[in-house]
């Protein structure tokens, strides 16, 4: 057997963006959940934006990216549902560009102001091989959220999302994101410039830099 069938179903926004409420594929024997993603981003590219922030089930259980597919699955697509959502997330799996604008609410919004911070090729004239970011979750998370709703009640502001990786990075991947968005563009511009500092400053996330000549603990030095 050199295939699988599954059913991909998809829900809310996931459903209007594929166009179709589900659908049966045959994949490759070993194809992974996160493997998938890219398959359907491919059949449906209206899912490209929408879909690096949705959660993936497998036969009505939550399933990670590392998961194999099985013939017969049932796996599902569910978007971010309204209502009391985070506005900070840690991650193990790449960001994408403009993944934190997705996830601002959109009512009201006039501008979005984003930053993102990707992994330079040189530091302080050492080639950078690879960063290593570790974090305290439970801390960082709340810190994050913290900050979040620090600069909500800062400036006037419709929403805040901030993502960080964990894990190792290549040269160009995604470490941080942040979206700010506001009705006007003053506001956005000041809150994304003071979250990112305060993100720096205050949440136990840690870096270790590889490069040609070591490693090193970033901020770790008296």
């Amino acid at each position: 057997m050199t295939q699988v069938t599954v059913v991909v179903r998809y829900f809310a926004a996931a459903r209007d963006r594929a166009g179709v409420d589900s659908e049966q594929l045959d994949v490759p024997v070993a194809t992974t959940i996160g493997e998938l993603r890219a398959l359907l981003v491919e059949r449906h590219p209206p899912l490209a934006r929408l879909l690096p922030i949705c959660k993936m089930g497998c036969n009505d259980e939550f399933a990670d990216n590392a998961q194999e597919l099985q013939s017969g699955d049932d796996v599902l697509v569910l978007p971010p549902s309204a209502g009391g959502a985070p506005r900070a997330q840690l991650l193990d799996t790449p960001i994408a560009f403009g993944q934190a604008e997705a996830l601002c609410a959109q009512d009201g919004v006039g501008g979005v102001v984003t930053f993102t911070g990707t992994v330079r090729r040189q530091n302080l004239g050492k080639n950078v091989v690879r960063l290593e970011f570790s974090a305290y979750a439970p801390l960082a998370l709340k810190e994050m959220e913290a900050i979040a709703a620090e600069a909500l009640s800062r400036w006037p502001l419709q929403d805040v999302q901030i993502l960080h990786r964990i894990g190792v990075l290549a040269v160009g991947d995604i470490a941080v994101q942040i979206a700010v968005a506001g009705a006007h563009r003053a506001e956005p511009f000041a809150a994304c410039r003071w979250v990112i500092d305060e993100l720096k400053a205050r949440v136990p996330i840690w870096k270790k830099e590889v490069t040609d000549d070591g490693e090193e603990w970033l901020g770790s030095t008296p």
